[in-house]
Formats: C-alpha cells, structure tokens, sequence
C-alpha cells in the first residue's frame, strides 16, 4: 500500500534517512569519549582553568624554604630601684651609694664602693648588659664580679690608672696578667654600653657592641681577688673613683659554642 508523502515547510526526510543520523550521532559522541578517556589518563593532573600550583607543587616550594631563625631570648632587667635587690657591698672604707632614677651611683672609697644583686640569677649559660660611666678619678670604673658555673670572674674596666682591661682571675693570674689584658682610653662622663657572655665553653665581652674579649675556657680555675669577695655571686664595684651603673639586665642563652647572638633592644 502506497504511504502519501508528509507536506512541510522544509525538506522532505525519510525514516530511514532519520535513523542513520542518530546512530552516526552516537558513534561520534562515543568517539569524542574514548578520546577524552584517553587525554586524562595520559595527563592524571586535574584540569584547572588557572596557573595555580597543585599541592605537591606547593609541599616542594615550602620545602625549599630556609627554616625561620628561632627569636633571640628577650631580656630580663634587672630594676635599679630604691628597697630593690640592689643592695651596698661591705668592703671596708666605702664611699656613697645612691640609687634615684634608675640610676646606681658609686661614691670614691678606699679603695672600694660597690652593690651587689641579691635577686635570682642563672650561674652559666646567660648574657649581662649595662651601661657604666666614670665621673670622677682615674682607677676602673665596673668591676663586674660575675658567676661561672659553680666558678666566678670578674671584669675590669679602667683598672691601673684607669685604662686597662681584663678578666680577672684565670689560673691564679689577674686582669693585668692573662691574655685577656688589653688597653683602652675611656672618656669620663661618657656611658659606655658593656656585655658579657658566659657558657661552658667561652667568656666574651663586648664594649660599644666591639667584641674585646674572646676567651676559651680551658682546665685553668676562674677566680677573684679577695677584695672582691663582697661582689659575689653578681655585683658591680669601683678602685678609688666615682661611676654610674644603668640598664643592667639579661637573657638566658642555650647554645654551648659562643656563638654571637645579634642583640636585641
């Protein structure tokens, strides 16, 4: 039986025409598949639509960073007041100790004035910062009796006739008689920055932020004159002058090697 032809706007297409095209349509939709299967197993990295860097990118950038420098140990201050821990050291003949505003005042004795810190305080791995000045006479203006683990030492500034510089004692040998013996001019009235680095292995010290001293401890026994007895285990005396002791403070420290630390205000 004859089938009439269907009548429209546009082109005449037959069933049979009809089914080719869907199934050409199918073929190349499962083509297109296969061949996006494919790219992605090929390039397992997800598809991104910018240039950011995937997460294993991002582990071996952190990773090539240099580790951050650990934050210097903070100072602690060791407060210049009146009824403090600051207190006069006894040595026979002294001058007058004053403390107003932050400010320790040693009188001329004879041949000592001193203070001593009566407050806690490490015996080794620490750092000791002051400022000091001399204003009258000619003899050292900070002596600085320290401790050194279960030893002591003091530093002298100014000492024989106000210029030389040293540790004293090493080895029975005091301050005029070690290799740490050195000379300096010091202006009076003029406040000269001081540090002082204690750890097992190195005393250092440092004057205007100049490192003048450098000693490797060895088998040799640290010690003080006897006249110095008074200063201990921390205090800060003057021979026959007059001086200004400030900002005393410090910070506990852990490497061992005696290693600069840049100083932190």
């Amino acid at each position: 039986m004859a089938v009439d032809p269907v009548v429209s706007d546009g082109p005449i297409i037959s069933f049979g025409k009809i089914l080719i095209m869907r199934s050409s349509a199918k073929q190349i939709l499962h083509v297109s598949t296969a061949f996006l299967v494919l790219v992605v197993l090929a390039n397992p990295s997800p598809l991104r639509g910018d240039d950011s860097p995937t997460r294993s990118d991002k582990q071996a950038t952190e990773a090539a960073k240099p580790a951050e420098k650990p934050a210097d140990p903070k100072w602690t201050s060791l407060d210049i007041r009146a009824e403090g821990s600051w207190v006069q050291s006894l040595f026979g003949g002294d001058g007058e100790m004053k403390i107003a505003d932050g400010v320790i005042s040693l009188g001329f004795g004879d041949p000592l004035t001193g203070v001593r810190w009566e407050g806690d305080f490490p015996r080794q791995q620490y750092e000791i910062s002051l400022e000091a000045r001399r204003t009258a006479g000619f003899d050292f203006f900070c002596g600085l009796t320290v401790p050194v683990g279960k030893e002591r030492c003091s530093l002298i500034l100014g000492g024989w006739g106000g210029s030389l510089v040293g540790l004293s004692s090493i080895g029975g040998e005091d301050a005029a008689h070690n290799e740490t013996m050195l000379i300096r001019e010091f202006e009076q009235n003029r406040w000269y920055q001081i540090r002082m680095r204690v750890t097992q292995k190195r005393l250092q010290v440092w004057l205007d932020r100049e490192q003048i001293i450098d000693f490797e401890r060895d088998d040799r026994p640290l010690d003080i004159r006897a006249e110095m007895e008074q200063s201990t285990p921390l205090g800060i005396a003057a021979f026959q002058c007059e001086s200004q002791i400030r900002n005393v403070r410090f910070r506990k420290i852990e490497d061992l090697d005696g290693q600069d630390t840049s100083e932190k205000k």
